[in-house]
């Protein structure tokens, strides 16, 4: 049983087109979150709790979706919930920008980070569409 499933990633990873670099990509995800470097007091300390499990959310997104590799269904809903973490701490990042335009108003790092954010949103909708053909695909051949 758990053979099949280590033998069925191991061919997701070899034959098919982008879950190879989904699988690399998603795994610096999980290295890179931040509630593997942090604890939660340090997000407290800056007076953003909130931001921690908005992280453990990710890293177990992450997880979920290096977990279903070879579960095209799954993935593709796991890859939907992190669009939808992703869309939440975007919006909340621009709330925050201009709710603090008094103090500081809108500069160039403001700029860049959206346009970052975007390409990465843009990034992971292509991925979702392509799962979500894919599970189209499947269930057109049953």
């Amino acid at each position: 049983m758990i053979l099949k499933y280590f033998k069925q990633i191991k061919d997701t990873l070899l034959y098919y087109d982008f879950q190879p670099l989904l699988f690399f990509w998603i795994t610096s995800d999980v290295l890179n979150n931040q509630v593997l470097w942090t604890t939660l007091d340090y997000w407290t300390k800056a007076d953003q709790p909130y931001t921690y499990w908005l992280y453990f959310a990710y890293l177990i997104a992450s997880i979920s979706m290096i977990i279903s590799i070879n579960n095209t269904k799954w993935l593709s809903r796991f890859v939907s919930l992190y669009l939808v973490l992703y869309l939440f701490s975007t919006i909340r990042y621009v709330v925050n920008i201009f709710s603090t335009l008094d103090t500081e108003p809108f500069v160039i790092m403001d700029f860049k980070n959206l346009l970052i954010t975007f390409f990465y949103a843009s990034m992971w909708t292509w991925i979702l569409f392509k799962l979500k053909r894919e599970v189209l695909h499947k269930s057109l051949k049953k």
